[in-house]
C-alpha cells in the first residue's frame, strides 16, 4: 500500500527544508513527507564547503539590479530574525563578519563603482560607505592595500556582510518541522526519485530504491536535477538547463571578511571573490564558472547529461559575448599547471597585490554545480531563482524550485511563497500572527 501525504518535498537543501519549516510550523497541514537523496540533510548545494556562505545580496553584487537587490534582500533578511527566534537557539548558523566591501580598481571599475553606488546600493543599503582613501581601506583589509602600486587607483563600498552555513540552516529548518509529533512528518534519506506521475488526487512518486509515495501537493527542491522532474510533468519545456561548475583557491588568511570584485550588471556568475573562511582558516578566492558535464560535483550522470542536451546551450555561450568571454577565462583557470598561475596573476592579486604565487592553492574540497536556466525562445539566461510553474495553473499542486546562487540567502522568502501556493491548492490556513512574531512582517511576493 501507497504512503499518501499532503505536501512531498523532494530535496533537503535550505528551499526544502524551509518549505517544511514553514508548512509544520505555521499552518495545519497534517502530514509531510521530505525525501532526500543523499544520507543527511543539507549534503550538496547548501553545504558550506560548496558556496561562498554569504548572505546576499550584502550589496557588493553589482550585477544586480536595484530592483532585484531589494527583493533578495527583503527575503534574506529572515535569516537573522529566524536565528535569533527560539527556532535558531543551539545552532551555529550566522556569524557577522569584520569587514565587507565591493572592491574596484582602476578608473573604469572606480567610475562604475561611483555610479552603482549611488544609483542601486545606496538607496538599498543605507548605511553603506563609499571610500576612495587607502589609508581608510587599509584600516579595514590591510592586505587590500598592501603591496598595491602607488599609481593603482581603488575605490570601494563599505558594507555589513554575514557569513551563513545553509547546511546547519537547513538542518534547523528540519529539526523544528520534525518536532510536531502531533502530524505525521516522515523524513526519509538515501532515496532519490526517479519518477513523478500524475494521478487523480495527487502524484505517485516512485524512487530508485522501489519505494512508492502518493501526495497531494509536490515540492521540488532538487537543485540541478529539479529542471528534469518538472519536465516529467510538462512543466519547464521553455527552458533548458545550463550547469556551471565553480571552483576555488585558498591562501593563509589574510581577509577579515568578504571582498567582492567589480562584476557586469545582468551576468548570472560571481566574480571572483575574496572570503574569510568558517573557521578563518583560510582566504577563500572564487568561484570560477566553467560549464560542466556533470550535475553535481564529482558526480557524472550521463543520462542526465543527455536528457539535457539541447542547441540553444551552445548557441547561448557563443553568440553571447558577455557570457563567451567569461567562460573562455574561466576554463583557462582550470587548465592544468598554467590554470593556477593564470588566476593568481589576474583575479587573487587584483584583491590581494602581495600574496606570493607558492601561497595560492587549488582547493578541491571547495566549490559545486550551480545549474542555471535558459529560456530557450529568448535565448536569455535567468538571474536568480524562479519556479515553475511560472504562472500558478488549476489542478497542477508543483512547485518545481530552481534556485542557484543566490536561493539559499533567500531560501525562506522562496519557501514562503510555495506555502502561499500550498495552502490555497489544499485549503489550509496559515497562522500570519505566529509568522510575524518572529519575522516581523508578511514577505513581499
Amino acid at each position: 500500500m501507497i504512503d499518501v501525504y499532503d505536501v512531498a518535498i523532494i530535496g533537503m537543501g535550505a528551499v526544502g527544508t524551509a518549505t517544511g519549516f514553514l508548512l509544520a510550523e505555521f499552518t495545519n497541514v497534517q502530514s509531510l513527507l521530505f525525501l532526500e537523496k543523499e544520507n543527511s540533510v543539507g549534503r550538496i548545494a547548501s553545504d558550506r564547503r560548496t558556496n561562498s556562505q554569504t548572505r546576499h545580496p550584502f550589496g557588493g553584487e553589482l550585477n544586480y539590479t536595484p530592483e532585484v537587490m531589494k527583493a533578495i534582500k527583503r527575503y534574506s533578511d529572515m535569516i537573522p530574525s529566524y536565528t535569533n527566534s527560539e527556532y535558531g537557539r543551539g545552532y551555529d548558523i550566522l556569524r557577522r563578519t569584520r569587514s565587507g566591501m565591493v572592491l574596484a580598481v582602476g578608473n573604469n571599475e572606480k567610475d562604475y563603482l561611483r555610479k552603482k553606488f549611488h544609483d542601486t546600493v545606496k538607496p538599498v543599503f543605507p548605511d553603506a560607505e563609499l571610500m576612495e582613501n587607502r589609508e581608510g581601506i587599509a584600516k579595514l583589509e590591510p592586505y587590500i592595500v598592501r603591496g598595491r602600486k602607488k599609481d593603482e587607483d581603488i575605490g570601494i563600498i563599505k558594507l555589513q556582510a554575514d557569513m551563513v552555513d545553509f547546511g546547519e540552516l537547513a538542518k534547523s529548518f528540519q529539526d523544528n518541522a520534525s518536532k510536531h509529533q502531533d502530524k505525521k512528518i516522515n523524513v526519509k534519506f538515501n532515496t532519490k526519485v526517479e519518477q513523478i506521475e500524475d494521478v487523480p488526487d495527487g502524484y505517485d512518486l516512485r524512487t530508485k530504491n522501489g519505494e512508492g509515495f502518493s501526495a497531494r501537493y509536490v515540492v521540488v527542491s532538487a537543485g540541478s536535477y529539479t529542471l528534469s522532474l518538472a519536465k516529467q510533468l510538462g512543466l519547464g519545456g521553455d527552458y533548458v538547463a545550463f550547469p556551471v561548475a565553480g571552483k576555488f583557491f585558498t591562501s593563509e588568511p589574510v581577509i577579515n571578511g568578504k571582498v567582492y570584485t567589480f562584476q557586469e550588471e545582468g551576468v548570472p556568475f560571481a566574480a571572483t571573490h575574496a572570503d574569510r573562511e568558517w573557521d578563518g582558516a583560510v582566504t577563500r578566492y572564487g568561484p570560477t564558472a566553467t560549464p560542466t558535464l556533470m550535475f553535481e560535483k564529482d558526480n557524472p550522470d550521463i543520462k542526465e547529461f543527455i536528457d539535457n542536451l539541447d542547441p540553444v546551450l551552445l548557441d547561448t555561450i557563443i553568440s553571447k559575448k558577455t557570457i563567451r568571454n567569461i567562460m573562455l577565462k574561466n576554463i583557462a583557470y582550470s587548465l592544468p599547471v598554467v590554470g593556477r598561475r593564470l588566476f593568481w596573476k589576474y583575479e587573487a592579486r587584483k584583491i590581494v597585490p602581495s600574496i606570493p604565487y607558492a601561497d595560492l592553492k587549488p582547493a578541491p574540497e571547495f566549490g559545486g554545480v550551480r545549474t542555471v536556466g535558459i529560456n530557450k525562445r529568448t535565448r536569455e539566461l535567468k538571474l536568480g531563482e524562479f519556479t515553475l510553474p511560472e504562472v500558478p495553473q488549476d489542478g497542477v499542486n508543483i512547485c518545481a524550485n530552481m534556485a542557484p546562487s543566490p536561493g539559499a540567502s533567500g531560501s525562506l522568502g522562496i519557501a514562503y511563497k510555495n506555502v502561499l501556493k500550498i495552502t490555497r491548492a489544499l485549503g489550509l490556513d496559515f497562522d500570519d500572527e505566529k509568522f510575524t512574531k518572529v519575522f516581523g512582517t508578511l514577505p513581499a511576493v
